[in-house]
């Protein structure tokens, strides 16, 4: 049997996805393995990152019981961006991963802007080091575990150490190294004078390889450990916004995408390296040749203010009934306005103390209005973020992706408060599946989009209107919102 099977890997933040696909995307294996990461102390996230390859193997045994590996054509990884791993000699991991949702640097990211502010060739990578970017948690180990910082060889991001593990190779690919912090956008390598500011070594940054770039093989060890003869090729892979952003088809198309998953991202594609002045310029580099660059941005909280709604205040995992409880005619009209931001803010407001709201309760106020709110305030928080990095043309639609965009309910929504139709693609075309693309690109030197039935939800115009004049309202508010986020003392 040829080989005509592609696999794609996903190091999602609490969940890894494994899937074989064939050349029409066509899913012959698809399955989905939750973890826990670690809190240490309040406001710190982190993982060890051999939880990850324990899983990715368990994984692809799981697969191979099934899909024979002679029909497996190429792996393809894409998976959480930011998230770091410190790594020794010896290809093992000094400490524990600091993820891209910790926390532990707020207070010192006034500081590293400073410095990166006083030279012309780092200054645009002060407009977006945050909190879990790979410089910043690269300096907290060198302040306060310099034993730890001696010892490492190369850092990397989640999906580079899993990589390694296959491969045996350190490479990481130019998404995960343009939104590090420590990567010139306008020379496309690293950056010289990062490395200057902060006394970095050049040895700790891995070779940066096109997504779609095989950057080597299974290895030996790891044929023995899946049971498996055949060696297969390995593709550099990207992050997962690109890896959506790719099998959604917003290259194709040049159309935004927004991915409701932990958290809510746009993505604004770009034919050339068109840099902006808010969100992360991504390099997406999908190929030697590619120049394509994507602008994104998120909101923090993400499709979790969902859960966090329903499984910690009213304590049900049945969203469908509960969204079935709220009456459509309360579209445009709910006096609760909620507020997102429960988890700090990057892109738009860059204040990681920044907390989330319910406005307008009244004692009419039930549970369907504030669930209602609870959504449309994603969708308003979004809005606010795709007008703060739109392209000048206006977009014909837009795509939604991930675990939120499940919710008709939530898709109506975005469409009447975006103004714009909604695309879903019918068929689960998530970022695993962006990874298995690159891997077949990487292989057959191509990729043929085949045509899938998709959804189009249309806004209507009275419900628009209406949830215009609601946002005017909710930016009004957020201004004041801003302030009470404040500094924690």
């Amino acid at each position: 049997m040829s080989a005509s099977v592609y696999v794609g890997l996903d190091i999602g933040t609490t969940s890894i996805k494994v899937a074989a696909v064939t050349k029409q995307l066509e899913t012959v294996f698809e399955k989905q393995y939750a973890y826990d990461y670690l809190v240490p102390q309040k406001g710190w996230t982190e993982i060890e990152p051999e939880t990850w390859v324990e899983i990715v193997i368990k994984g692809l045994k799981e697969l191979f019981q099934q899909v024979s590996a002679e029909t497996v054509a190429g792996i393809g990884i894409t998976g959480q961006m930011h998230t770091t791993v410190f790594v020794d000699k010896h290809g093992f991991s000094v400490r524990p991963a600091i993820m891209w949702n910790d926390n532990r640097t707020k207070s010192s990211l006034s500081e590293i802007k400073q410095r990166l502010e006083s030279k012309p060739e780092t200054v645009h990578l002060a407009k977006i080091v945050s909190t879990g970017s790979p410089l910043a948690n690269l300096l907290w180990v060198k302040e306060h575990e310099p034993e730890q910082y001696q010892q490492i060889n190369k850092f990397l991001i989640a999906k580079d150490y899993v990589k390694l593990k296959l491969t045996g190779t350190y490479t990481t690919d130019y998404c995960d190294a343009s939104t590090s912090s420590l990567y010139d956008l306008h020379a496309d390598c690293w950056s010289e004078g990062v490395q200057e500011l902060f006394d970095l070594p050049r040895s700790i940054f891995p070779d940066i390889r096109p997504a779609s770039t095989i950057i080597g093989e299974l290895t030996e060890e790891m044929c023995q450990e899946l049971n498996i003869e055949k060696t297969i090729p390995i593709v550099s892979g990207t992050g997962d916004n690109v890896a959506s952003a790719l099998v959604s088809g917003s290259f194709e198309n040049m159309q935004p995408l927004i991915s409701l998953g932990t958290s809510g991202v746009v993505v604004i594609p770009n034919a050339q390296h068109q840099l902006k002045q808010i969100g992360k310029n991504v390099v997406a580099k999908l190929t030697e040749e590619d120049e394509a660059i994507i602008t994104q941005g998120t909101v923090q909280a993400g499709a979790k203010v969902n859960s966090w709604w329903m499984e910690k205040i009213i304590r049900t995992k049945d969203y469908s009934n509960e969204q079935e409880e709220i009456p459509l005619t309360l579209l445009g009209e709910n006096e609760v306005l909620f507020f997102p931001h429960m988890n700090g803010e990057k892109t738009l407001f860059a204040d990681p103390n920044l907390k989330g709201a319910f406005i307008g309760l009244g004692l009419e106020t039930g549970r369907a209005e504030m669930y209602l709110a609870v959504l449309e305030g994603l969708a308003f928080g979004i809005r606010q973020l795709f007008l703060s990095l739109k392209n000048d043309e206006s977009p014909d639609y837009f795509t939604i992706v991930g675990g939120g965009a499940k919710s008709e309910l939530w898709i109506k929504i975005f469409a009447n408060v975006l103004g714009y139709p909604i695309k879903r693609v019918l068929t689960s075309q998530e970022a695993v599946h962006g990874a298995a693309i690159l891997a077949m690109m990487g292989v057959e030197g191509r990729f043929a989009f085949p045509k899938s039935d998709a959804q189009v939800v249309k806004p209507d115009p009275a419900i628009s209107a209406k949830y215009n004049q609601r946002y005017e309202k909710y930016l009004k508010l957020s201004q004041h919102l801003q302030l009470f986020g404040g500094e924690e003392s």
